[in-house]
């Protein structure tokens, strides 16, 4: 079963954008990866997302200025700076 938590998108999405620091847009984008459980019509987990805004949300999911594995570092990137906020922020703890 792939993990999924509405509180955790949400708290994703009250953050800054991880990319370009814009604030208001943003939204929890999962990985495009297979290995984060992503398949043809699933979401990967949502152990796998990223605080993006709309726009570069879009550029990493389809933009044609970056290579396919620019995009996948650029997710990678913003996944590490999310997972740093949420927990600076308090909105993970370690049991």
């Amino acid at each position: 079963m792939t993990f999924r938590s509405e509180s955790l998108r949400r708290a994703v999405a009250s953050l800054e954008c991880m990319r370009c620091d814009r604030v208001g847009a943003t939204q929890a984008a999962h990985s495009n990866q297979q290995r984060d459980g992503k398949g043809m019509g699933i979401k990967a987990s949502d152990a796998a997302i990223a605080a993006l805004c709309d726009r570069c949300h879009a550029e990493i999911d389809h933009g044609k200025s970056m290579s396919k594995e620019e995009r996948r570092e650029a997710w990678e990137e913003a996944h590490r700076k999310t997972m740093i906020a949420l927990l600076e922020r308090g909105f993970l703890e370690v049991a």
